[in-house]
Parts: structure tokens; sequence; C-alpha cells
């Protein structure tokens, strides 16, 4: 199974921090935040091979901290063209351009990861989930702050695990299910992305993609408790970065 690092976003709500540096390279805990997310895509054997989108502004950061990281699976940069966050291509964007322009093995399903969150759980757990129920699988975790229930995609379970709602950061949520970027994908579902976007789907979030998908085909979610470090203002970072600081 290959993975879609997705890393073509400017972060512009964490100015100034993310100004020249991309919010998954910033530091937590004496380390990139994105090493965390790929030292456990290193050590699942699913993974084979890692590609990782991003901008023209962020790609040489991208190029840097692969040349000095140490892994055994190989991963590979792609800039994406784009030089702001008003032509950036978008998640769902993203994804498709690394499908029209590399081998990712199409034979298999894909793991699409975000870049700039730190989970608590096992992000590697999804993949065994997804081929369990021989479909589409994401995370679901329990968020209790109201606020940021209005920031996340929520979801809505049956009593199978499956996927039957979902909605992009809602003014009025429907669960307390919040969904993390951490996707697997089955390869006919990859084959279906150039249909969302050339029907007109939302180019932007990850999520959108769900919404879309879940009235064509199965979609499940594995319940996880401890959710994810919220590092969506410099405030958030920086109690992030003194957490871990306490552990060290």
């Amino acid at each position: 199974m290959d993975a879609i690092l997705l890393a073509g976003g400017y972060a512009t709500r964490l100015y100034p921090l993310t100004l020249d540096r991309p919010k998954a390279l910033l530091p937590v805990g004496g380390r990139p935040l994105l090493d965390y997310t790929v030292d456990a895509l290193e050590a699942a054997d699913e993974i084979r091979r890692m590609f990782l989108v991003t901008n023209t502004k962020f790609a040489r950061h991208f190029s840097n901290w692969v040349q000095k990281r140490s892994g055994r699976k190989p991963i590979s940069i792609l800039d994406d063209g784009t030089t702001s966050n008003e032509t950036r291509l978008g998640a769902i964007g993203d994804i498709q351009f690394v499908l029209d322009n590399t081998d990712v093995d199409a034979a298999d399903s894909v793991y699409v990861l975000g870049t700039d969150n730190m989970a608590r759980f096992d992000i590697t757990d999804l993949i065994r989930f997804s081929r369990a129920r021989g479909a589409s699988a994401i995370f679901a975790t329990r968020v209790t702050d109201p606020k940021r229930l209005r920031r996340v995609g929520i979801v809505v379970l049956d009593e199978t695990g499956r996927v039957i709602d979902f909605e992009e950061k809602p003014k009025n949520p429907k669960s307390d299910l919040g969904v993390p970027p951490f996707y697997v994908y089955t390869p006919e579902v990859m084959g279906l992305i150039r249909n969302y976007l050339d029907g007109g789907g939302n180019p932007d979030a990850p999520g959108h993609l769900v919404a879309w998908l879940i009235s064509r085909r199965p979609v499940y979610a594995r319940v996880v408790e401890g959710g994810i470090y919220d590092i969506g203002t410099v405030e958030s970072y920086k109690a992030v970065c003194r957490e871990f600081e306490g552990r060290r």
C-alpha cells in the first residue's frame, strides 16, 4: 500500500510561524511535527512508499527534510506548482495531482493523511480496520469542546459503524464524533476522485470527498479514544510544545 501525505497548504492561521516554514515541519519535542506521522508509517509493514505533495513555496523545505531522514521507506516530494493560498489546489485536488503524476499503486488501497496533525492513537490501525471491513475507512474521535465541533468534520454512524452522514465544519453538529485527516481508500474509490472533481466537487478540505462518497460507496469509521493534538493557532501550538517539553 502506498501513502499520500498532504502538505499543500499555507497555514495562514499560524502566521508568523509559518511565513517561511511549513506547518508540518514546525518543531514539537525537538523534532519536526511531520516526523511523528512518518515514523508510524515507517513501522507499518503494509506501507511500501510515501508521496508527499506540497507547493512551490515549501517544496525545498520538504526536500531538505527528506535528505536528513534515515528512514527505510522511500518518500517522494511532489511540487503541485502553486505559490499562494489563493491558488492552492486543495487537499482533494492534490490527491488527484499525485495520481496524475506518479505510479501510485492503483491495484491496492491508498492511505491518505494530513501532515499538520499529531494523533494520540495508532494511525496504522486504520489499515487493518479497512481490510477487515473490505471498504474505505476513516477514524472518528469524541470531541467535547462545542467550539471545536464546529471547526472539524462531523460524522454520524449506523449500528454497524458505517458512515451515514458527514459534514465539514457544521454550524449545528449532528454528533460529537469528529474526523481527523486520516483516510484509507479502496482502489475503486481512488478511481472516483477524478469524477468528483470534474463534477464540481469542492477540492479543498479532504472531508468533502467523504461526504460525497458515502451515498455511492460504503465508508466505515473506526472510533478511537484520545483524539489529536490541536495545532490550529499559535497559542495551541505553544501549548503542545509545552506538553512535550514536560515529557522530556
